[in-house]
């Protein structure tokens, strides 16, 4: 078998299915809510919503363990197989961080529906969601920064279609300059160049 089956379905196959709920109609328009809207939204679709966190934690999993696998396997003989195993560690490293949001967030928020209106002005739930973000800023910055100079060790490892890992690379970059301006962005995003690449190696690169 082709070495790089493994990290090509882990990569196409993980997101797919990872990502199936986020175009969900029920919570799609979630995220541009005011709060109490958003609480009641989640409060009202409790098992799509676990389903759609679960799903984010599959992507990141088999993200990871995809371009670790990569580094093992695919550039197991390349001098640049240190760099990209090291960028697989980094981004499952962010990918715990995001893993701890999305479970604590898969239970807090609709619990905050349930504990009624009040809870929207406790201070401690202020300090929750202070917590959340700050956990998912250093998912995005470690993550990112992850995508950025992995997309650059395979463009200088070769094998890859040169655009895949420039995309991959900018893609990184963009989203930490992104963070850094906006403060927020859509997690998806962090999946695309990843995907593209599962789909290049499945389809023979390398």
């Amino acid at each position: 078998m082709n070495v790089s089956v493994v990290p090509g379905w882990l990569l196409v196959g993980g997101t797919v299915v990872g990502l199936a709920f986020v175009g969900h109609p029920a919570l799609i328009r979630i995220w541009n809510m005011p709060r109490e809207q958003h609480v009641a939204e989640v409060a009202s679709h409790r098992v799509v919503w676990g389903l759609l966190n679960a799903g984010f934690v599959l992507a990141t999993v088999t993200t990871a363990a995809a371009i670790i696998t990569l580094a093992t396997t695919v550039y197991s003989d390349s001098d640049w197989s240190p760099m990209i195993l090291a960028c697989g560690v980094v981004y499952a490293i962010g990918g715990v961080l995001w893993c701890a949001e999305l479970g604590i967030r898969t239970f807090t928020t609709p619990l905050l529906y349930d504990l009624g209106p009040s809870s929207h002005t406790d201070p401690s739930v202020r300090i929750l969601d202070a917590a959340l973000s700050g956990l998912f800023a250093a998912f995005v910055y470690t993550s990112a920064s992850a995508l950025g100079v992995l997309g650059l060790a395979l463009l200088l490892a070769g094998g890859l279609p040169p655009v895949v890992c420039i995309v991959t690379a900018a893609t990184g970059v963009g989203i930490v300059l992104w963070m850094l301006v906006a403060r927020d962005i859509v997690p998806a995003v962090l999946y695309l160049p990843t995907l593209l690449i599962g789909v290049a190696l499945l389809a023979g690169w390398h």
